[in-house]
Parts: structure tokens; sequence; C-alpha cells
């Protein structure tokens, strides 16, 4: 059978086309839609079925007549079955989300979200006056919705992921509006939601700040649609006369009377049942059997069907359905009417003529009209791969094709990239649209969402071959949906936790997951403990697998997998979850089984100043460890006599520890210490305000003894606690010197041969600026450092006589160089050369 010209399905308006394309026969078994609330997704999502509870059905009349919600595909097949209890149903609508949630609105104030993918209904509450005054009504946007309550009340929620109910501003209204519908955040001035009320001859506008009265007088208006870029209103008045007009009212673009009825029938098909943009420039109404499709200057289509039908707004056009058919009207593109448009005498067309019919002829005219074309072959390739995106028959969309590739190979230079990429889309696009998918989207709906949405709704869908050919064909990730397959399995499996871990391991070894922790979380939630446990083990990421085996109960696993993680953060965190959980004894035998977590605990503690860590220690005999607690606790301790006691009870402490034998003795020794310190303070000068000897060390203490002159007790402290000659004499020079007891350091010096040489002497007294003193010290030096140590200090005849003795060239010519006196200098150039020449 031969096809039908593409130009068939197309009908003239003004100087403009739309088509209307045929997509399904529905499958469904002749259901009569007229008894159902329905709700339809859009990007060719899934329509949502339930029993209008306000229509009385005769028993046994209807297939359906449970208060069950019945999901379909776009094509009439079912998708799945919501079980629904609860109050009656106030709005109903899904979201454009890639888990396709269905909204229900409950007369009750209530808001429950249901998920094709399988996740759990969620709900939420619009509030105390929703629920005290009861919802009647509801519109919607892509992830918010506003209520009416029955008090003609609004209220509204911005985003459903995070409900938080809000008010908008008292309309003062007693009555319900003839109509109202809702301008969404994106496309207005503010921001903010906005909502327009038909009430009397007028529209009010009402947001958060305030309402507004249009003054308008041409209603009373039965029907409002907003324009998808919110720009232009389409208002339909309960005498059939349909307009367009800006978003503030003030212009009008477009008109259509339909106000001649002479019966009462008549003039009830006057009134849309509603109204969908078909674009931004038409609308299409709905008057039940017949679609009314308004063009921007008033001009109009009519299509009848021989059913009451639905519509459904798309991004480039609408969708109607009824319990027979399903079709889809949309504005013909400039590409397409260049390429199919009787007459048309574009390249594009040119080249689809000669590819479609002569090449097939074998007619040598095929090359002569293909090369008149000439420079122009780009842009007719390029015109014939836009017209094949937008053409809904796989036919031409292959002949379009066809085209481009024959004109491609006439150009020296040209990026194929572009044609290939439109064919991979078009399969995609065409895949979704078969009648067992159900997804009719256009390839600018394709376009719009990413990949991941398109491969999630399959999934939803429990397409999983489909969408693995999706993501293998895309050149995508394919880890959601082996996830998703895994999931499902999980909850529809009857085999054991072995049984059902060799299926899915089977399965996923040929595919290595980037996480596990989903297809575990739907195995422990199944009841599938022991199949998380081993799912959750090859989970990479310990940031995700310790949280879910900690909800599992699996303490001890949750602490092994946050220490081998290395993440201190981790840990911390199943510490504190076992802190909260457990008592206090099991929580310290539970963190005291791992060493890592133990100092961790222990580090927080001392930086926190935790006193429940001197119970972890008294619990676990960490006698040592008590000590130090009590020793760093008096660390700041001011008053001697309370830090000389806790000390003592630090050492009763260690006493108890028998392998700590050298902690036992330096505690003793530093009591002793403490004592001694005690007793300087005790003998001091009351009335002379002095720093305390308690909290100094060792040395410390004996080089206070000595700056205070203090020598007996600085000596008995050295034999009373062994210190080292070496440190002894170096504590000794360093408090001589800041005493400027220069007599004592004399004397300390030629007393015996000084352990640690004389150098340190000469160093100190020229750090404290005592040239004289030093020079005292430098001939007990080292023959060949006294140079270079007197010329430090300026002793530059002296330096001289040094370098003399030692033969030393260098350090004579040093000094030479810093000497200021002439007569000096002559000395020592004549030494120099003397040592020279020699």
């Amino acid at each position: 059978m031969a096809m039908l010209h593409p130009t068939n399905e197309w009908h003239a308006l003004q100087d403009t086309f739309y088509r209307k394309h045929r997509l399904y026969q529905m499958q469904w078994s002749e259901l009569d839609l007229s008894k159902f609330r329905i709700a339809a997704s859009s990007f060719g999502g899934p329509i949502a079925l339930v029993r209008d509870e306000r229509q009385l059905l005769e028993a046994g009349a209807m297939p359906v007549l449970d208060t069950a919600i019945h999901v379909y595909s776009a094509s009439g097949h079912v998708i799945g079955r919501i079980e629904y209890e609860g109050p009656h149903i106030a709005g109903l609508c899904w979201t454009s989300s890639e888990d396709e949630q269905l909204l229900c609105v409950q007369e009750d104030g209530n808001v429950r979200v249901f998920s094709l993918s399988g996740r759990e209904p969620v709900s939420f509450s619009l509030g105390v006056e929703a629920k005290e005054k009861g919802i009647i009504d509801c519109r919607f946007w892509d992830q918010g919705l506003v209520a009416m309550t029955s008090e003609f009340r609004l209220i509204y929620i911005a985003d459903i992921n995070e409900p938080k109910p809000r008010m908008l501003a008292n309309p003062g209204i007693s009555e319900p509006p003839h109509c109202w519908a809702v301008v969404p955040p994106q496309v207005t001035l503010s921001r903010h939601v906005e909502v327009l009320m038909a009430v009397g001859q007028t529209i009010l506008a009402v947001d958060a700040a305030g309402m507004q009265d249009q003054l308008l007088e041409q209603g009373p208006y039965a029907c409002i649609s907003i324009s998808p870029n919110g720009r232009l209103a389409a208002l339909c008045s309960s005498a059939g006369r349909v307009q367009v007009v800006s978003i503030d009212f003030q212009r009008s673009f477009s008109e259509l009377d339909r106000s001649n009825a002479d019966t009462a029938e008549q003039q009830e098909m006057l009134v849309p049942l509603d109204m969908a943009w078909c674009g931004s420039d038409a609308v299409l109404a709905n008057f039940g059997t017949e679609a009314v499709l308004v063009g921007p200057f008033g001009d109009s289509l009519s299509f009848v069907y021989d059913a009451p039908v639905h519509l459904v707004q798309e991004l480039d056009g609408v969708r109607i359905f009824n319990a027979s058919i399903h079709e889809f009207v949309s504005r013909v593109g400039e590409d397409s009417r260049h390429v199919f448009q009787i007459g048309s005498t574009a390249p594009a067309a040119l080249l689809y003529d000669a590819s479609d019919g002569l090449l097939h002829a074998h007619s040598a005219r095929a090359d002569e009209i293909v090369r008149s074309i000439g420079d122009e072959m780009a842009a007719a390739v390029d015109t014939c791969i836009a017209a094949a995106g937008a053409e809904p028959v796989v036919e031409f969309q292959q002949q379009l094709l066809r085209a481009a590739s024959l004109g491609k190979s006439f150009l020296t230079t040209f990026n194929g990239d572009k044609l290939v990429d439109m064919c991979r889309s078009l399969r995609i696009v065409n895949n979704l649209g078969a009648y067992a998918v159900g997804l009719p989207v256009s390839l600018v709906q394709f376009q719009s969402l990413p990949l991941e949405q398109w491969v999630a709704r399959l999934l939803n869908r429990n397409l999983h071959r489909l969408a693995l050919q999706l993501c293998t064909y895309a050149e995508a990730p394919a880890d959601q949906v082996y996830v998703h397959w895994a999931c499902a399995k999980i909850r529809a499996s009857t085999l054991d936790d072995d049984a059902l871990y060799r299926v899915l391991s089977d399965k996923l070894q040929t595919h290595s997951l980037s996480s596990y922790v989903d297809v575990a979380e739907v195995a422990n939630r199944c009841g599938y403990r022991r199949l998380a446990i081993r799912l959750l083990q090859h989970e990479p990421r310990a940031a995700s697998q310790v949280p879910l085996l900690i909800s599992m109960g699996q303490d001890e696993a949750a602490m092994d997998a946050a220490v081998r993680s290395g993440d201190a953060d981790l840990v911390y965190f199943v510490i504190f979850h076992l802190f909260k959980a457990l008592s206090l004894a099991d929580f310290f035998h539970a963190i005291a089984r791992t060493p890592v977590a133990a100092r961790l605990f222990e580090k927080y503690c001392m930086e926190t100043g935790s006193p429940v860590l001197e119970d972890y220690y008294f619990q676990d005999d960490a006698f040592a460890e008590s000590a130090r607690l009590i020793i760093i606790d008096n660390l700041q301790q001011d008053d001697a006599a309370r830090l000389l006691a806790n000390l003592k009870v630090a050492l009763k402490i260690l006493h108890n520890d028998k392998t700590a034998v050298r902690e036992t003795r330096a505690m003793e020794t530093q009591i002793k210490l403490v004592e001694i310190q005690r007793q300087l303070d005790h003998n001091r000068d009351s009335s002379t305000p002095v720093e305390s000897f308690v909290g100094l060390t060792l040395n410390q203490t004996i080089s206070r003894c000595l700056r205070e002159g203090n020598y007996t007790r600085a000596n008995k402290l050295r034999g009373d606690f062994n210190v080292p000659e070496v440190r002894y004499y170096w504590i000794k020079l360093r408090a001589l010197v800041q005493r400027r007891d220069w007599s004592e350091l004399a004397r300390l010096a030629s007393a015996r041969k000084s352990p640690i040489g004389y150098r340190p002497f000469v160093d100190e007294c020229v750090a404290a600026l005592q040239f004289q003193e030093a020079a005292r010290y430098i001939p007990k030096c080292d023959q060949r450092e006294r140079a270079m140590l007197f010329l430090r200090i300026g002793f530059f005849r002296e330096a001289a006589e040094a370098a003399m003795l030692s033969r030393d060239v260098d350090a004579l010519r040093q000094i030479h160089d810093a000497a200021r006196e002439p007569t000096l200098q002559h000395e020592i150039a004549q030494q120099i050369e003397r040592l020279v020449s020699s």
C-alpha cells in the first residue's frame, strides 16, 4: 500500500500549517472515559484513571469499579495499579520528574505522592487550614501545586520535594470562581506563583503579596489557559467567545466567536472542557467531541471526533486522546515546509526529489538536479536532516536521511556528526514510541530532557532490556539499569537469600556497579537481611555502606567498614551512633574491640574535656591512662596543695599497674619535686611578689634558684635528682649570665675543667653583650677558634695575634679587612706577606 504524502496530515491556518498525526489506536478495553477522572503526563508519559466518585455507576456495568488508580501507557497498555484508600481526591496530576510521580491531593488537605519506580508512597500535609476547611480544587505545574479551600483561600507548594505550604493573599470572594489557572513561578516577573481567578465579569490576579482586579467587562469567563512562556492567556467566555490576550490583559491578539447557539445543548457546547497551548502562538480548545485550534489571527481549525477527547499540553504541541485513538497536533516547521510543500523549489526539496524519485528510477536527470543545487548543497543537506527530525513517519525519516546522505557525497567538506547524531536520536525516539513502550515523544521533547530521564522512564515500566540497549546505543553508563533490575528482581522473588544472591551475582558480575547500596537497601526492606549484607560487601564507597549497615543493626560490620576506609569522620559517625544506641558499659566494650575507634574516642574526649573518658579508663583497667588523665587535668592547677593531692592519687592508681614501673618512678619523682617547690615558695619573703616555683620543671627550678642566688639549694637539687654534670653546667652558666654574677661565673670556669668546654661561656657572654667578660674565656678555647672569637667581639689586635700563632692566613685577611686602624692593618699585611712567602 502506497504511503500518503506528508502534506495529507497538514492543515492550513492562514500562512501556517499544523500537522495532526495519528499516534496509536488505543489498546485499552473500550473504557468509557467519561466515568473516570483522568491525569495524563507530558512527554508521552502515563495516563492515570481513577473512578469519578461524583458519578453514580451501575454495578457490574464497568470493568473497573474499585477505588484503585489504574495506570496506562499512552498507547493504552496497562502499566500498573496503585492501591488507594482514603478521602476523596480533590486533584490528580503527574510531575515531570524522572520518577513520574503521581500527586493525589485529598479533600482533607493531605497530599500523597505515588511513584512508578516502586518507591514507597510519601505524603505531606497542606497545613492546618487545609485540614480544617477542606480542599475543593487544585491546579498544578511541573513541581508545584495550588490548592483551593472551601473558603476559597489559596495554598501553594513551590516544590513538592521540599513541601512547605504557604498562603497566597486572600482573594476576598464568597463563592467559587467560574474558573482559575496558575501562572508558574518560572515564567512570572516576580518569580513567584500567581493565580488568575475568573470572578463575575472580571479576572483577579492573586499572588503572595496581594490581589489585583484586572477590571475586565467581557466575562464571565469559563476557561483560562496560560501559554508555556507565560506571556499570553487564552480566555473563553461562557458565551463561547475565545480570546488570546497578553498576560497583563492590556492587548488582544486573536479572537474566535462561537456564540451563535440556538438550543440549550448547543449553548452547553460553547464552553470548552479545557484548553491547551500548541506551542506559544496557538491554543487548542476542547469542546468534548470537537477540538478547535485557534491561530494567532483568529482563524481556526476544527477536528471532530466520535467520542469526547482529552488534551495533554506538550512542549511543541498537544496530544489528543479518547477511548479509541491518540493523536498529536503540532506546528509544521519551516524545514518540513521547504521539503514537502507542494510546488516548493527550495534546494532541500530538489535534493529530496532527486533522491526519492529519480535516483531510484536510475534517471540521469537525478545528477542534473543535484548539480543544479550548486553552492546551496550544504544548506539543503542541513534542511533535510532537520526535516527528518520533525517528521513523525519512519519511512519519510529514512527518505530524508537518504537525501541528506546523497547531498553530503557532493560536498568536499562536511561534518557528518550532525547526520549520525540525527540517525541515532531518531532511532531512539522511534523505539520509545513503539506500541509496547508507549512513549510517543517528538525529537524536540526527547532532546529537552537528559538521556538518564528517558532510561528511568523505561525502567519505571520494567523495560530493562530496552533500557540497556538504549544505554549501549547511546554509549551511556548502564548502572541505573542494573540497579533497577536487581531491585525489581528482589521485590518479585520467592527465593531464599543464597539462591537470590547467586541469581543477582551472575548478572551483576558481568557489569561492575559503582554502588550496591540501593540494591542492598531494597533487599533489607524486603526481608533479605543476609542478602543485603553480602551485597554491601561489594560496595566500594564506605560513606554509603556504613549508614545502611547501621540501619540494619550490623554495628560491628559498620565499624570495620569505617576503619578500613581510613575516614576518621566515618569512624566518629559509628562511634556517636553506638554511644546513643548502647548503654555506657556496652559502648565501652564495643569500641575497645577496635583499637582505632578507641584511640579516636580518647582523642575526642581529650579535646572536648568529656568526663566519659575517666569512666572508660576505669572500666578498661587502664591505670596508666587514668593517671595520665589526672596529670593532664592538673597541668594548669595553681593550688600547690591540691596539685600534690591529685598527683598522689595518680601515684596510687599507678601502683595497681605492675607494668607501669617507669611511670610510677616518674610520678614519685614529680611528687618529690612539687614538695621541694612548695618548700621553696614557703621560705621566700612573702612581702615581695614573685612567681611560684610550683609548676616549673626540674631544670627551671634549678635555674631559678641560681638566678636568685640560692646556690646551695641548686647544688642540693642537683644531687637529690642526679642531674648530669653537663646539663647542670649549662643551666648554671645561663643562670649566672642572666644574674650578671661574673665573679661566680669566673669561679665556675676556673674551678675545674669545664665538661662543656669554654666556647659556651664566650657565646653566652656575647649574647648578653658582655664583650669584656667574653674576652676572659677566649684564651681557654681551642687555638683554632680564638682568632675568630676575638674578631667577633671587635678585639682586632688580639685576633691578629691569635691568627699569627695559628698561622691562619685566611683569618688574618678577614681581620685586615675588618680593622680600621692603619698601623694594625700594615702590621697584619706584613704578617700575611711573611706567611705567604715562607
